[in-house]
C-alpha cells in the first residue's frame, strides 16, 4: 500500500520539489520500501517454515509457543520464501548487469582522449552525455557543438559537469535496484530522472546566469539528439547507458519524456507543492516504524520461545 501510495506521488515530487530534495526523497523512498518488503518476505518464509524445515531452525526454539505468538500458515510461509527468492535474483541479475556494464564504460571512457575531463568525438550526430566512474568524461559530438552556440554551450557542459559532480547515476542505479528487487517501486526510477536532470539545469541556470539559454539549449540537443543512444569510440556499447543507470546516457537532450515539462519549468518556474515531498517522507518512516516494530516482536517471540524450552 506505502509502495502504491508513494508512486502515485512520484511524479508530482520529481517535478514540484527543489530538485535535489526529491532526487534524494525519491531514491530513499524506493530503497527503504523494497528493502522493508524483502525483510518481511524472508523473515515470514523463515518463521512459517519452523514445521518443514526443523533442521534449518535453531534447536532450542519452542515450536508450540512460536506457532502460538506468531501463526504464520505453512503455505503463506512457502509462499514468502518462493517470492522473495525471486525478488532477490532479480535483484542479483541486476547487479551483475550494473557490474558487466560499468567495466564497458570504463574501457570505453579510457580510450577516448580527455581534456580537463572532456572528450570531443568527430561525429556528425548531436550528442552530448556524461560518462561516470573512474575515467569519468563529459563526452560531447563535433555535431552537438555545431547546433549550440556559445552560450549554449557552457548551459551543456555544466549541465553534464553536474551529473558527474553530483554523482546523479548512483541515484538511478539504486532506484532501478529497488524496482528490481520490487516491481511496485518500478514508477519511481522515471521520476528520479525526471528530477535529476532538473537538478542538472538547475546547475547550468547558475553557471550561464540565464534560464532562457539552458532552454533553448535543452530543445536544441533534444531535437538533434539520435534516437539510438551513442557508442562510444571503442565500446562494444553505449558506455552513457551501461555506467548511468539509465536507458540512455546522461545528456542534456536526455529523458524525452520531460523535455516539454523541463522547458515549460525554465521559463516559467512552477510554484513549488510540498504536499508529495510530505507524503513521501511521512511512508518512508512509516515504512521504518512498521519494520521495525515488526522485527522487535519476531524477536520477542524467539526470546520467549527459547526460555520455555530453557524452562
Amino acid at each position: 500500500m506505502v509502495g502504491l501510495v508513494g508512486s502515485r506521488a512520484a511524479a508530482d515530487a520529481a517535478r514540484y520539489l527543489p530538485p535535489a530534495a526529491a532526487t534524494v526523497l525519491l531514491t530513499a523512498f524506493a530503497v527503504t520500501v523494497s528493502v522493508a518488503i524483502e525483510a518481511m518476505l524472508s523473515l515470514s518464509a523463515y518463521l512459517g517454515t519452523v514445521n518443514l524445515f526443523p533442521a534449518a531452525h535453531p534447536r532450542d526454539w519452542s515450536t508450540p509457543i512460536l506457532r502460538s505468538t506468531l501463526p504464520i500458515p505453512n503455505a503463506a510461509g512457502l509462499a514468502a520464501g518462493a517470492l522473495a527468492a525471486v525478488l532477490l535474483g532479480r535483484t542479483a541479475v541486476h547487479l551483475v548487469r550494473v557490474v558487466v556494464g560499468a567495466h564497458r564504460t570504463t574501457a570505453a571512457a579510457a580510450a577516448l582522449p580527455a581534456v580537463a575531463g572532456l572528450a570531443i568525438v568527430d561525429d556528425t550526430a548531436a550528442h552530448a552525455y556524461a560518462v561516470p566512474g573512474r575515467n569519468r568524461r563529459v563526452v560531447v559530438s563535433t555535431g552537438m557543438l555545431r547546433l549550440l552556440t556559445g552560450p549554449q554551450r557552457r548551459a551543456l557542459l555544466a549541465h553534464e559537469q553536474a551529473h558527474l559532480r553530483h554523482h546523479h547515476h548512483r541515484y538511478a542505479q539504486l532506484t532501478r535496484l529497488a524496482a528490481a528487487a520490487n516491481p511496485l517501486t518500478a514508477l519511481i526510477a522515471p521520476a528520479v530522472d525526471h528530477a535529476i536532470e532538473r537538478w542538472a539545469d538547475a546547475a547550468a541556470v547558475r553557471e550561464v546566469g540565464d534560464p532562457c539559454t539552458v532552454a533553448h539549449a535543452l530543445g536544441r540537443a533534444a531535437l538533434g539528439r539520435p534516437a539510438a543512444p551513442p557508442h562510444p569510440a571503442g565500446s562494444a556499447g553505449s558506455a552513457g547507458s551501461a555506467g548511468s543507470g539509465h536507458d540512455h546516457p546522461f545528456g542534456l537532450g536526455a529523458a524525452h519524456d520531460h523535455v516539454v515539462d523541463r522547458v515549460h519549468d525554465l521559463l516559467d518556474p512552477p510554484l513549488r507543492r510540498t504536499r508529495a515531498g510530505v507524503l513521501l517522507a511521512v511512508a518512508t518512516m512509516l515504512c521504518w516504524a512498521s519494520t521495525i516494530t515488526v522485527v522487535l516482536y519476531i524477536h520477542g517471540a524467539v526470546e520467549l520461545a527459547e526460555v520455555a524450552v530453557g524452562s
